[in-house]
């Protein structure tokens, strides 16, 4: 069977595709505009994020994620058939769920109090970025005033969910101590209701596209959706990434966590915080080694891979078993011409999240 291919814009605009052009079309639209591309996706599914810039993130897409059954609510009020009904009712289920503790709401919750929010402040939304409300607000007035097959259109970025899914999860596992399985349970349930959800309406809007005009109305409202999405990681990156610039009415680090425990009350067998005195070593199983495919060192512990910045691996080069961590600065400060006392303190910070990570000692 011949593949069938998206025609020429011009073309596409001028008559009516079949069902497999109309659905390759959209589906190009997710190539080129879904919200995986963003440099903040990158970023995060690579590791490349501090944990300060995670939880903005996770407490800025709650807001997303909490207006979703509102967005359906208000599409389901306007639906004519009671088949139709049931189907779009499910979606509200899955994320309020069917009673208190259930949904993906409550599974997001979990998420944003694992990486350290206060379950309050998260539900008060008072520290999200304008830019993510005002784009959250904009979908949910676009799915309530545009027509049925706009609105219904708009979801179909769903088809393209999964994959981001799946990398978000390996990407987080594998790059950031603080994330756990039980972290990312929310994604656990989206792997089989997304693809659902998505074949529904790319068939609704397939049958309900009937002339040329209707169709570029789909593609365009699938078009608003991505641009939604994108924007609210605009955001997040303009605020938290480059330049750093967080409004001052958006949340600040250290703002509505839950307090962490004091060293002293610190569960038995955490390492203790490490002194110039000190002198760490690699544990067993766990190597520097130079990655020749991305032109990077990394740290390789046991089912586990650590990218490093140049600092780190300047440190842990002359961790060798022998050398304390002051003397470590000392060369350091020889090198590169700095005041080992700077260095030092540096290097303990550094030290001590390696430690927390499992992959150095004393």
């Amino acid at each position: 069977m011949t593949a069938q291919f998206p025609p020429p814009v011009g073309e596409a605009e001028q008559r009516l595709l079949s069902h497999e052009q109309l659905e390759a079309a959209l589906r190009d639209i997710g190539a080129r505009r879904y919200h995986n591309l963003h440099p903040f996706h990158r970023l995060l599914h690579d590791g490349k994020l501090n944990k300060d810039q995670v939880r903005a993130w996770a407490l800025n897409r709650y807001y997303y994620q909490a207006m979703i059954p509102v967005k359906d609510a208000a599409l389901l009020a306007r639906l004519p058939d009671a088949q139709l009904r049931r189907i779009w009712r499910q979606r509200i289920v899955d994320h309020d769920g069917d009673h208190e503790g259930d949904g993906g709401i409550e599974r997001w919750l979990k998420l944003a109090e694992g990486v350290g929010f206060a379950r309050d402040y998260v539900l008060s939304t008072q520290g999200i970025l304008s830019a993510t409300r005002f784009s959250v607000d904009a979908y949910v007035h676009f799915v309530s005033e545009r027509s049925l097959l706009e609105a219904i259109a708009s979801s179909l970025t769903e088809m393209f969910s999964p994959t981001i899914i799946s990398e978000r999860v390996a990407g987080m596992l594998k790059n950031y101590d603080f994330i756990t399985k039980e972290t990312l349970a929310y994604f656990d349930k989206r792997l089989t209701q997304a693809p659902r959800d998505a074949d529904f309406a790319l068939d609704y809007v397939k049958r309900h596209a009937t002339t040329p005009e209707m169709q570029r109305a789909a593609m365009a409202a699938l078009t608003f959706k991505c641009n939604v999405l994108w924007t609210q990681l605009d955001a997040l990156y303009f605020a938290y990434v480059a330049p750093g610039m967080i409004p001052p009415d958006a949340w600040q680090p250290g703002e509505g966590l839950v307090p962490e425990a004091s060293p002293a009350a610190a569960p038995t067998g955490a390492p203790a915080a490490f002194s110039g005195g000190d002198v760490p070593r690699l544990p067993r199983g766990v190597r520097l080694r130079y990655d020749e495919v991305r032109s990077k060192h990394v740290l390789l512990a046991p089912e586990r891979t650590f990218d490093l910045d140049d600092n780190a691996v300047a440190v842990l080069k002359l961790v060798d078993g022998q050398a304390s961590v002051s003397q470590i600065a000392r060369t350091l400060g020889q090198t590169y011409d700095a005041d080992p006392a700077v260095i030092e303190a540096d290097i303990l910070v550094m030290l001590a999240d390696l430690a927390q990570k499992r992959v150095l000692e004393r």
